[in-house]
């Protein structure tokens, strides 16, 4: 009997074993695919894709020019080569390829506030600055070719990084206010004006003023934003282009919460609300239609966060039809353990994804892949 019973309590010993396991693996399951999905760091910093350099060369590959905590470099695909090394207290900032002028036009933290330039030809940096922006207190050179000031008056502008005198556009004259944040659409920050609008937030540090920039040449124009968005702070901004005209505009809180418009001058309706997402400054945001349904691809704040998509019937700026999920699969699978920090638009929904640790991946959103890090393709 003795016997009887110590087997019969060795087996609901490991009855009550087993239930316990499964139950430890339903709870972490989520743990352990975080886990298995995360992405080891490949030793390349990334900061920014400035853009491809168009030769006009049909059988030759554009090269594409990209920003690393070590410098400046180009890649044809295949092998990257340093052009530029950053050095102490001379760290490039931010770049513009030009390609009229075979031109890398960059801007570092040497405090001159001068712009400086590689040329592609020679292969060489210029000796001497391309630009002079001395005379304002700031300056911040833009991934288009433009330039943004604050003079001594507090007055705030745009120029094109080869004309110091004469302004694109006037954004205002505002006392106390600073440069919070220019937002561009993700993909598209290399393209002009005019076909890329821009966002230009300023803030005394409570209050905000958001001016709307679009246009081309001299017939750019800085609209301000209804003064009902004065207390948002904005982390992205995207526009859909109909036809070559910009249509609708959507706008990112740090909070999570999507707002859209028809116009510039609003309204703006809050469309969607994500309680449990937040976003940093220059979140990524793609728009993405086919045809039907806009995707509004975006990266929450946390690097186990997955790609978040917002959709929608196209040009809708109410709450109609708006849906939103989490995406891990396809096009998205590599992203969720990642930060982005920059992207850029190859074509129409194939974008180039630049990660701070975890390398550059290719994605194409309407085949619904992704390549492995670094084995993108130009």
């Amino acid at each position: 009997m003795k016997k009887k019973h110590i087997l019969t309590s060795i087996a609901l010993t490991l009855l009550l074993s087993f239930m316990l396991l499964s139950c430890n693996a339903d709870a972490t399951a989520g743990l352990f695919r975080q886990i298995s999905e995360s992405k080891a760091p490949v030793g390349i910093v990334y900061k920014q894709i400035v853009g491809q350099y168009d030769d006009d060369d049909p059988l030759t590959t554009n090269p594409l020019y990209f920003l690393t905590d070590e410098g400046l470099f180009s890649t044809n695909g295949m092998s990257s080569t340093k052009l530029v090394a950053n050095e102490e207290g001379n760290i490039i900032q931010t770049a513009y390829v030009d390609s009229t002028e075979a031109k890398v036009v960059f801007q570092t933290n040497d405090g001159t506030k001068k712009l400086y330039s590689y040329d592609i030809d020679s292969e060489t940096v210029d000796s001497a600055a391309i630009a002079d922006f001395s005379t304002y207190d700031t300056v911040k050179l833009l991934p288009n070719g433009l330039v943004l000031t604050k003079d001594g008056s507090d007055a705030f502008a745009l120029y094109k990084y080869t004309d110091v005198y004469a302004a694109v556009v006037s954004i205002g004259t505002l006392p106390g206010f600073g440069v919070e944040a220019v937002l561009q659409p993700s993909g598209t920050k290399h393209q002009d004006l005019s076909t890329t609008p821009l966002l230009v937030s300023l803030t005394d540090g409570s209050d905000y003023k958001h001016y709307y920039v679009s246009g081309s040449g001299s017939s750019s124009t800085a609209t301000a934003l209804p003064a009902a968005t004065e207390d948002i702070r904005y982390a992205s901004m995207t526009v859909i282009n109909n036809s070559g005209a910009i249509g609708a505009i959507y706008m990112l809180t740090y909070e999570g919460a999507l707002y859209g418009a028809s116009s510039v001058t609003g309204p703006f309706t809050l469309m969607h609300t994500a309680s449990t997402k937040s976003y940093e400054k220059h979140a990524f945001m793609y728009a993405y239609s086919d045809g039907a349904t806009t995707d509004l691809i975006t990266k929450p704040k946390g690097i186990n966060e997955p790609l978040y998509v917002i959709s929608f019937n196209d040009n809708t700026v109410d709450t109609t039809g708006v849906s939103a999920e989490p995406i891990r699969d396809g096009y998205g699978v590599y992203l969720d353990a990642v930060e982005i920090v920059d992207s850029y638009e190859k074509s129409d929904g194939t974008l180039l994804i630049a990660t701070l640790n975890n390398g550059m991946y290719g994605i194409d959103i309407g085949g619904n892949t992704s390549t492995n890090t670094e084995n993108y393709s130009l």
